[in-house]
């Protein structure tokens, strides 16, 4: 199992292909459902005949490590950046999906030089500060205010206790998302095997993956980038999908205002995670292509 030594953690990645650079910044907060039963990214498959592709785990996310300290985005940039050196990489196309936009768009203002093209799917500069999650960036504040005072144990047993059976709190605003028409049996299966392994966990496992989640997720609160993407140059493709809930369309759109120059493509009827949709890795392929030649 491929894994980096990288700002005193392990990260795992795995890299394919050959060609010019294509690193994947993946959404999410990390956690169990991430841990179990590992991400599968079926686009790579369509990149790696002429790219060398570079997926990896962030901290407190997937089979990478699970440090007990505090989770910041600057801190993500850093972990990146640093996988990125020991991989010997000196030019690259970023994609930054979701949760993995922000950090994108971070490593695009420190290390812009480095870059060949920046790829935003289904993401925003503020993920978490907007109207549609108030409610929700609230509850976070409160649950990680309790985890600052009770520590892991406390905190994983009152939490626990108040989501049994319950939606995750962050969705609570959230409807459903449409997926393309032949993943939805497929993620069925997954969420129900994620959900098995999941609760075989020794408790000392399922507070480490809680814990870790909401340091993730804690790590977003009151972010939003807006005023500094100005400065970006990199020539930039921006993806949303029109039914997309969890990080509205309106979100996505809001982007091309702030980053100029930027390609902004809708996928028609796509909700959230449009890097399962053939037309997303499409649109994205045309875009590396007409950079790398």
């Amino acid at each position: 199992m491929p894994t980096a030594k990288v700002n005193d953690i392990s990260l795992f990645y795995e890299s394919v292909g050959d060609g010019p650079a294509v690193v994947y910044i993946h959404g999410g907060y990390g956690g169990a459902g991430t841990s179990v039963l590992p991400r599968e990214e079926e686009w790579v498959h369509k990149f790696k005949d002429s790219y060398q592709v570079i997926t990896y785990d962030r901290r407190s996310s997937g089979r990478s490590e699970y440090p007990d300290s505090e989770h910041t985005l600057d801190m993500f940039v850093d972990d990146l950046r640093g996988l990125i050196e020991q991989l010997k990489i000196s030019k690259l196309f970023l994609i930054g999906s979701s949760a993995g936009g922000p950090i994108a768009l971070k490593y695009s203002l420190k290390y812009q030089d480095t870059l060949i093209g920046l790829i935003l799917p289904n993401t925003s500069a503020r993920v978490w500060n907007h109207d549609g999650r108030m409610e929700a960036t609230e509850e976070l504040k409160r649950r990680y205010e309790l985890f600052i005072e009770n520590g892991s144990e406390k905190t994983f047993d009152l939490l626990q206790q108040a989501d049994a059976g319950a939606k995750p709190f962050y969705l609570l605003n959230q409807g459903p998302n449409s997926r393309p028409p032949n993943t939805v049996q497929q993620f069925a299966a997954r969420e129900l095997e994620t959900k098995r392994l999941t609760n075989a966990l020794s408790r000392e496992e399922k507070i480490k993956y809680y814990i870790g989640e909401l340091r993730n997720q804690a790590a977003y609160i009151d972010s939003d980038l807006r005023g500094d993407l100005h400065d970006i140059s990199t020539p930039t493709l921006i993806l949303h999908g029109d039914a997309d809930t969890q990080v509205p369309y309106d979100l996505g759109k809001e982007l091309t205002l702030y980053i100029d120059g930027s390609e902004f493509v809708t996928i028609p009827d796509a909700g959230h995670g449009i890097m399962q949709w053939d037309q997303a890795i499409s649109a994205i392929r045309k875009f590396c292509d007409g950079i790398a030649g």
